[in-house]
């Protein structure tokens, strides 16, 4: 992975470090570096000669019309077929079904506990199962969608001995005051504006642990994709733990919580800011890595693909979550990513996705679309918006809404007309 220049947005020196939007998205890694200037002229006049030629291929119809399935619409059979009716009638032909949504499972599983918070669900009912049989006799693709670090969230804790906020507290993350997910009180984490409590992907026995919960699914289920959300820090203020903070003091002789909360006092030139940033990415990565190995080893014809959800804004997600989407991509470690591009504005979508495809292949972008925040005509222009870009497809947060208001669906597919051809898995590269 080929290092970032190191470049200060000011000169001088830096008080605080509350406002973690400091790197150019031009220095995420994998982006490569800037060209000579005799090359930018070739470049220019290729990109030129593609707009002029190939302009009809990039409004062509979208490979991927996704939609995410959340795990509380698979409960029951009928559900199940619910879904799979409603994605053949208004042109859905692939879906991200969560199988994995507070450290639990919506399938069978060996050592994963099922999900308490559903207990209606029949004991003899495999949801993952269902769908994937359904759905492919209808020609559509399951891709199994894991909540990878994002792990409890309910007010009271889970009452499994199996779940991991029991058998494994240690693995939670740690604020940079040195509060601990697993033992704060969720109000606490809440405030900070967090969904709930997070493992550590800094921490290589959750990486194994992980992994290992993903190949247990690629081996026992016929899914065409592994997707994964949440694979990410909650932000800027968690991890802390202090096997992790004290690798980076063994790596630096500086402590990352003084680089935090002292700021300018410890480090000037944010030199060890930056290093500290790499470091958390860097954890991720290894997951990533690890996955994608997984899916190599068991999917020897390559149908597989690996995907995950992520932020939009590739320099945010980078600074702040530790998300490098970008180097994912640029590396083919992934396959594609889906950006959670959920925003009423569709010119606020525009700017914000047309940045982050300047640094990737954007047939390997599928855009996300939060249907929740708008009406059907809105909608209806982020479909199109994502069609002009000339994404890989378009995704919509989530069947949830469709089923919930009828009528929207109804709207939709009155103003875009259905596409419900199972995408083309030839890899690019």
């Amino acid at each position: 992975m080929p290092k970032k220049n190191r470049q200060m947005t000011k000169t001088g020196t830096i008080n605080n470090y509350n406002d973690m939007n400091i790197m150019n998205i031009e220095n995420i890694k994998g982006c490569g570096q800037r060209c000579f200037a005799p090359f930018c002229y070739i470049i220019i006049l290729g990109i030129f000669l593609s707009a002029v030629f190939i302009s009809a291929d990039v409004r062509a119809e979208p490979e991927v019309s996704g939609l995410w399935v959340v795990r509380d619409t698979i409960t029951s059979p009928e559900k199940v077929a619910g879904v799979v009716d409603f994605a053949v009638e208004y042109g859905y032909n692939t879906l991200f079904v969560q199988v994995r949504g507070r450290g639990d499972a919506f399938y069978k599983s060996y050592f994963v506990p099922g999900p308490e918070t559903y207990p209606h669900i029949p004991g003899s009912f495999d949801p993952l199962g269902a769908i994937i049989e359904l759905a492919h006799a209808r020609g559509i693709e399951v891709h199994a969608w894991f909540n990878m670090y994002f792990t409890w969230s309910a007010d009271q804790p889970p009452s499994s001995r199996q779940h991991l906020l029991n058998s494994h507290p240690a693995w939670f993350m740690v604020s940079v005051h040195g509060k601990s997910m697993a033992d704060d009180s969720i109000d606490a984490v809440r405030n900070n504006l967090i969904e709930g409590r997070y493992i550590s992907p800094a921490l290589e026995e959750v990486r194994s642990y992980l992994s290992k919960v993903i190949t247990e699914v690629l081996v026992s289920y016929d899914i065409d994709g592994v997707h994964l959300d949440y694979v990410r820090y909650p932000g800027w203020k968690y991890d802390f733990n202090r096997r992790i903070t004290q690798r980076f003091v063994n790596m630096t002789g500086v402590d990352p919580v003084r680089i935090m909360l002292d700021g300018a006092a410890v480090d000037p030139t944010i030199e060890y800011l930056e290093k500290w940033t790499d470091y958390k990415s860097e954890q991720i990565d290894l997951q990533i890595k690890s996955i994608a190995r997984r899916i190599s080893l068991a999917d020897k014809e390559k149908k597989i693909r690996f995907s995950a959800a992520v932020k939009p804004n590739a320099e945010e997600a980078y600074v702040e979550f530790g998300q490098n989407w970008v180097g994912w991509l640029n590396e083919g470690i992934m396959d594609f990513v889906v950006t959670m591009s959920y925003h009423p504005d569709t010119d606020w979508v525009r700017d914000v996705l047309s940045g982050s495809l300047k640094k990737v292949d954007r047939k390997k972008v599928i855009g996300g679309i939060g249907a929740y925040k708008l009406k059907p005509e809105e909608t209806a222009k982020q479909i199109e918006l994502m069609n002009n870009l000339g994404l890989l497809g378009y995704c919509m947060f989530s069947y949830t809404t469709f089923n919930e208001n009828p009528g929207f669906a109804e709207t939709l597919k009155k103003i875009h007309p259905l596409n419900n051809h199972r995408p083309d898995k030839t890899n690019s590269d």
